[in-house]
């Protein structure tokens, strides 16, 4: 399923991690997922596909402030 037509829609905050390894989503399809939502931050990460797990401090130091609604590091 294409959900691309609908990234336009999306009205919440919004960030998108780009994984500098991750060849599955690679950080420019990420980057190209961020433009076509209004608002969106776009962040770029040294990690692969599963940022969470391989650079978890990494990971946190951006997703932690963005969901408290902070400023990024």
């Amino acid at each position: 399923i294409d959900l691309t037509p609908l990234l336009a829609k999306i009205a919440c905050p919004t960030l998108v991690l780009g994984a500098i390894h991750d060849p599955q989503r690679p950080p420019e399809m990420a980057k190209e997922i961020a433009q076509q939502i209004p608002g969106a931050r776009y962040i770029e990460i040294e990690s692969g596909h599963f940022a969470a797990v391989q650079a978890p401090e990494l990971f946190a130091q951006h997703v932690v402030p963005f969901l408290r609604g902070q400023s990024f590091s």
